[in-house]
């Protein structure tokens, strides 16, 4: 089967053009050819090119060299074989310079097929190698675009550090004017640091030739940027390590997104937190309200109900006058705890609305102040065996303050540390130290100390921050079975602040408890 192709033929010799056709025939080609001898006629024939020129060196008006030169101005890559009766070395070397792809003499045309052969593939090849740099040029165009368009800053590094190429957003992330990177290392652009950890990690990318991954932080005109980088190694198509290649992607929004979660998250779990804690802490104070309403019930009905019973004993009328007088007594103490307490519930009404009566303050007399206190507290303390001590300094600083509100904090001291006082036993001679409740009132610099000291069970020191609360009760007072309603020391406690003071309490179980209380003095 004949190979087709389009040939021309410049020549002017019709029967030469004619025998040059039939030896490629001979050679098993079936060109479509055309014969031309006039740049004109040439002109017309190369629209479309053809496969093949077969030209004349010597033609008049149109040799060889004009060919070459017309084709070389038009851009057209042509395979053209000179043909000529006669050519020495020199032509033969001049028309290769000028471009053709071979040369034979028109004696010897037994090598025509294979020179046109010879062209066809040096056509297809060129054409080849046309279209693979079309192609290059193109996927070279595309990388550019890619690389010099990304939103992420991309640059290659060589081996030795220096950069190769980078786009116009890591040029920008580096505060460098547009193609000033290349040939720059990483001590001329970013400071020791900065340069000092980029260098180690390009050096474990290259040794270790895996992927880098890092958040990395760079300063720039518009202030603190993270970014995370993807370090690789590039190879050539040989294997050959030649550079680094680093992908910087924007993070900032992101870490800013997440820390601003963290902070909601943190804030919400605070504020569960919180409530928790609030709920946790109405749980116990609505228990707490239970046990106080239980606790006023009991500390009211039993008081009452014994001068009930007591009144009815008296109304008999039969009991001799010492009996009588015992009841009498009984009566006293039990009415005096009802009004005890009675006071201590209207001191905390007022203080909850606010009206603790500071236009009531007056300048205190601490001599009648701790004399009311203690005679108030002296026939409990009897009863449970105990001895109330008192110390009054002298020349006391003058304190202003409601009388009737700083004897309630004192009836409270003392009567708490005569309820935790255990009485005395045979062990414990009565009289003896432990017995003695001590109230000492002194002189300080800035005003009046007011101290009540026991000597009983004392108070866990996990507990002592709360003592001051309301309605709250020490496990010391619980476990004992020892009455009462939380209020006392929340009352004290009040007052105390309504008058600017301080109360504190030193104590531990089984040692005793010191209760301080210290008023400022009158401007």
């Amino acid at each position: 089967m004949s190979r087709s192709f389009r040939l021309l033929i410049i020549e002017d010799q019709p029967a030469d053009a004619e025998l040059m056709v039939a030896e490629l025939v001979r050679s098993g080609f079936g060109p479509d050819w055309t014969r031309v001898d006039t740049m004109d006629t040439m002109l017309a024939a190369l629209d479309p090119p053809p496969g093949v020129i077969l030209c004349d060196y010597s033609l008049p008006g149109l040799d060889a060299p004009t060919v070459l030169a017309q084709l070389h101005e038009m851009h057209l890559e042509v395979p053209v074989i000179v043909v000529s009766g006669q050519m020495d070395e020199e032509t033969c070397v001049k028309s290769l310079r000028l471009g053709a792809v071979d040369y034979l003499l028109k004696d010897r045309l037994a090598r025509l097929g294979p020179a046109v052969e010879h062209a066809l593939a040096i056509r297809r090849l060129t054409a080849e190698k046309r279209e693979a740099q079309r192609r290059e040029r193109e996927t070279s165009a595309i990388l550019a675009g890619l690389v010099n368009h990304s939103p992420a800053a991309i640059s290659v590094k060589a081996v030795d550090g220096r950069y190769l190429l980078a786009n116009g957003e890591f040029e920008r992330l580096c505060g460098l004017a547009p193609n000033t990177l290349a040939g720059k290392i990483d001590a001329e652009i970013f400071p020791a640091e900065k340069a000092r950890q980029m260098t180690e990690l390009d050096a474990r990318c290259l040794h270790t030739s895996i992927v880098v991954e890092r958040e990395e932080e760079f300063h720039g005109p518009d202030g603190a940027r993270s970014l995370l980088c993807v370090r690789y190694p590039i190879s050539d198509s040989g294997g050959e390590i030649f550079g680094i290649g680093a992908i910087y992607t924007e993070i900032t929004r992101q870490k800013r997104v997440e820390s601003d979660l963290r902070a909601a998250r943190a804030d919400i779990m605070s504020r569960a937190e919180k409530l928790a804690a609030g709920n946790n802490q109405l749980r116990e104070m609505d228990r707490m309200k239970t046990d106080f309403v239980a606790a006023v019930s009991h500390e009211l009905r039993n008081p009452l109900t014994s001068v009930r019973g007591y009144v009815e004993m008296l109304r008999d009328g039969e009991q001799d006058p010492e009996l009588s007088h015992r009841f009498l007594d009984i009566i006293d103490r039990n009415t005096a705890s009802v009004l005890s307490l009675v006071e201590d519930l209207l001191v905390l009404s007022r203080m909850e609305s606010g009206h603790a009566g500071s236009g009531q303050f007056r300048a205190i007399s601490f001599p009648d102040l701790v004399e009311a206190a203690v005679a108030t507290v002296a026939p409990e303390a009897r009863q449970a065996g105990l001895t109330l001590q008192v110390r009054l300094g002298e020349r006391l600083p003058t304190v202003l303050g409601d009388a009737s509100q700083l004897e309630r904090v004192l009836i409270n001291l003392l009567s708490n540390a005569v309820k935790f006082s255990p009485p005395p036993t045979g062990n414990r001679p009565l009289g003896g130290r432990a017995d003695v409740i001590t109230l000492e009132v002194s002189a300080m610099a800035a005003g009046v100390r007011l101290e009540v000291r026991d000597h009983g069970i004392g108070i866990p020191q996990a507990e002592q921050a709360r003592l001051f609360t309301r309605f709250f009760r020490s496990s010391s007072a619980t476990d004992r079975g020892i009455p009462g309603t939380g209020l006392g020391l929340a009352v004290v406690k009040g007052v105390v602040d309504a008058h600017r003071g301080t109360i504190r309490v030193d104590s531990a179980p089984g040692r005793g408890t010191t209760m301080t209380v210290d008023l400022p003095a009158q401007r």
